[in-house]
């Protein structure tokens, strides 16, 4: 089942599965987040919530990932690492639009 991230004002986040009625309250808004299996699986949110728990950002983490195994840091890796960095603030969408011009 697909699910659709919303945000209250306070910053929770609560999932609306597809075909489900749903009236968000007030000050919610649409993060524009899919979750394309929220049917109970844990995926990624794991990862997720480890990362945020240490103050970590997805760029940040890919880039001491790359460069333990070697990797150097090119000017457009720099860039996808600012975009994820900020991917919960720009949501999903806008994020990958923005990753898509790196290439």
């Amino acid at each position: 089942m697909t699910c659709i991230t919303w945000e209250l004002p306070n910053g929770d986040r609560y999932l609306v599965g597809e075909n489900e009625a749903h009236r968000p309250p007030i000050g919610a808004f649409n993060t524009g987040i899919v979750d394309w299996n929220c049917a109970g699986a844990t995926g990624n949110h794991e990862v997720d919530a480890m990362l945020e728990k240490e103050g970590v950002k997805w760029g940040s983490a890919i880039k001491w990932v790359t460069g333990k195994i070697g990797l150097k840091q090119c000017s457009s890796c720099k860039a996808r690492e600012v975009i994820l960095d900020h991917a919960k603030e720009l949501g999903w969408a806008e994020t990958l639009r923005q990753l898509k011009e790196t290439f």
